[in-house]
């Protein structure tokens, strides 16, 4: 596979039985200087790393089904051809580029310019092994028009394939734990509220990640057991909206509720962000924990949803917990809200993730 010159190199061999060929360039910058950013060992290891984790993702990805039945990714050609004409003609299927120039790891982007498959990885990443290959494969491979269903897939399955691999966001943490601290750290009075009215702003970059990664875990693994809830939905969902280089559409909101139907019954994104906000809920706060006396209750407006209701008693039986009859939990509720206003109740300063 591999062509003996660490510059250009076979990355893989579809289905169809054409090499795909990666070319990488390590060169750094110092002023009107350039030098190698990486020993030749790192050089290696990396190349060596790419090809592994590219394998990982095209495996993943081919074998995903939508609810037509095709490939996630055709196996038999994971990547557009070259171009032959215009001015960006490469010659090679990656551009991998490593530098200390670069501030972050970038592939999205220059897919949505019309590059596919120009690829930028700060060095110091690539040195302390936390490059995110993986994420910004599943960027070139399946680029997404809808930037929370391209970023947060891709984060999804570069944790779900490499789970011991230290990497932006969540740095080998399970998207619950990050969750959980940014409640926690973020909204230290009301980490529960916070969650419930949920709306990280774009300089929360790290938080945002970890948030829509544990959404499409939670559409795609379907912890709670509901029968829409499948990869092959949710494949349907993905290809609804391809990346098309210089636009901006991030799909039709009822095509939410196209993809997740059946049975009598769709949902739409808000019924979906519901269960995911009951499910994480039930994770976090459905015991006491942090010196508290009580477990933390989902905030009325919501608790007295049916959905959620009957989501959050659905969950209490998986588990083999005996959960409050409705009207009793009405009542304490009622009791303790009249002993404590919103603004003097204090929630434990940690969460416990199970």
């Amino acid at each position: 596979m591999w062509l003996g010159d660490h510059n250009i190199v076979s990355a893989a061999k579809p289905a169809a039985g054409v090499d795909l060929l990666a070319t990488f360039d390590f060169s750094g910058r110092w002023n009107q200087n350039s030098f190698a950013c990486l020993s030749s060992a790192q050089q290696s290891r990396f190349e060596q790393d790419f090809r592994e984790q590219l394998e990982a993702v095209v495996a993943e990805l081919s074998a995903c089904k939508d609810r037509d039945g095709a490939a996630w990714l055709a196996p038999e050609r994971l990547l557009p051809p070259r171009p032959t004409c215009g001015p960006y003609r490469p010659r090679s299927d990656f551009h991998v580029f490593v530098s200390e120039a670069y501030p972050i790891a970038r592939a999205l982007v220059p897919a949505w310019l019309g590059q596919r498959g120009w690829m930028e990885f700060p060095a110091h990443r690539v040195v302390a092994g936390e490059a995110a290959i993986a994420h910004e494969l599943v960027h070139v491979l399946l680029p997404n028009g809808n930037r929370m269903l391209a970023e947060g897939l891709a984060t999804y399955l570069q944790h779900k394939l490499f789970p011991t691999q230290h990497v932006f966001p969540n740095f080998g943490s399970s998207f619950e734990e990050m969750v959980a601290a940014f409640l926690r750290i973020r909204f230290p009075a009301d980490p529960a509220g916070a969650l419930w009215q949920m709306n990280p702003t774009p300089e929360e970059e790290k938080a945002v990640y970890a948030i829509v990664a544990s959404v499409v875990e939670f559409l795609v693994e379907n912890p709670i057991g509901d029968d829409l809830l499948t990869a092959a939905n949710f494949g349907s969902l993905y290809k609804s909206t391809p990346l098309r280089p210089l636009e901006r559409d991030s799909g039709d909101p009822d095509r939410w509720q196209r993809c997740y139907q059946g049975g009598g019954l769709s949902y739409s994104f808000a019924d979906l962000a519901l269960l995911w906000k009951t499910y994480m809920h039930f994770m976090l706060f459905r015991q006491p924990c942090g010196g508290a006396a009580n477990a933390i209750p989902i905030p009325e407006q919501f608790a007295e949803l049916p959905p959620v209701e009957k989501l959050y008693q659905k969950l209490h039986a998986m588990v083999g917990l005996r959960p409050l009859p409705a009207a009793r939990a009405k009542k304490k509720k009622a009791r303790t809200q009249s002993r404590r206003s919103t603004a003097d109740r204090r929630y434990p300063a940690r969460v416990r993730v199970r």
